[in-house]
């Protein structure tokens, strides 16, 4: 994967994973209309979550 290509992804994880710790104890207040998006955003975290997960693995069945 070119460098450009892992700085979105490291970028898209960043975000995601801020949002979901300002969820549990909201540092940031976030406004309504981010709110009513926040189905969808839990579900894009999710298979980000995945995502990475399979990254991992692949990169261990690599090394081995």
């Amino acid at each position: 994967m070119s460098g450009k290509n892992s700085f979105i992804w490291f970028l898209l994880y960043l975000v995601f994973g801020i949002f979901f710790i300002n969820q549990a104890f909201v540092f940031i207040t976030i406004p309504e209309f981010i709110s009513n998006l926040d189905r969808w955003i839990t579900f894009v975290g999710g298979i980000l979550i995945l995502v990475g997960g399979i990254n991992y693995l692949r990169t261990k069945k690599d090394s081995l």
